[in-house]
């Protein structure tokens, strides 16, 4: 039983240790909330503070129904990559600190990648590359597809960590470049370059993909702060 003052937050590690441990797995159906109320001595009010706690950080889902319950979710990057978008966005980044940031890991990603990519993931970029061309030739924005390509980038380089720092940080710079509103002209050079990079990745060319990457980020953020200064 536990005997803190603030009951649900000792519920609260309880649980988070049993998943540190590896006793309790991903998918796996937790207890009732009054099972859970006997196995801890509490009140089902605290249990259930508790697991309301535990669902808003993505640790656990809650569904309905008969076949409903209480099941541990699968955790991966996006548990820590949400709270870190939301800190890197009050923050209020600047065009300058976002790509040298962005320096330091995207390359490396794309030298992985280059490596690592599986055809599903030469796939997607390729459809994604499609999707960003058309779009172009609209003379319509692309956001999301700029946003999608990097971040599929990182997918391939199949490092938890770089993809964990990729969600929480091109959100970021994503929001960014679309408030500053980059032309049609900057967008089509952004198309070409990644298609430049997908080829390199999919050719296998991890020193091209670097060196390309490099460029690219380099390249977007010297556009961007042009375009800024004209604001």
């Amino acid at each position: 039983p536990v005997k803190a003052n603030r009951i649900s937050d000792e519920i609260v590690q309880q649980i988070r240790e049993a998943l540190l441990s590896g006793r309790v797995q991903s998918g796996d159906r937790l207890p009732t909330e009054r099972q859970l109320a006997e196995q801890f001595g509490a009140s089902r009010a605290s249990v259930r503070e508790a697991l309301r706690g535990l669902e808003q950080e993505g640790v656990i889902r809650i569904k309905k129904g008969v076949s409903g319950g209480v099941f541990v979710a699968n955790i991966d990057h996006q548990l820590v990559a949400r709270p870190m978008e939301t800190l890197l966005r009050l923050k209020k980044l600047s065009i300058h600190e976002i790509a040298e940031a962005r320096l330091i890991f995207e390359p490396e990603a794309a030298r992985l990648a280059a490596q690592r990519a599986t055809p599903e993931d030469l796939s997607q970029m390729a459809e994604v590359i499609q999707q960003m061309d058309a779009a172009v030739r609209k003379g319509k924005t692309f956001g999301s597809y700029d946003l999608k390509f990097h971040k599929l980038v990182a997918q391939a380089a199949r490092n938890p960590v770089l993809q964990m720092v990729a969600e929480s940080m091109l959100e970021v710079a994503s929001r960014v470049i679309t408030e500053l509103r980059p032309s049609v002209e900057v967008l089509r050079h952004v198309t070409d370059c990644h298609t430049a990079i997908y080829m390199a990745i999919r050719d296998g060319n991890a020193d091209l993909a670097f060196k390309l990457m490099s460029e690219h980020t380099l390249d977007v953020q010297s556009r961007l702060a042009k375009h800024e200064g004209k604001k």
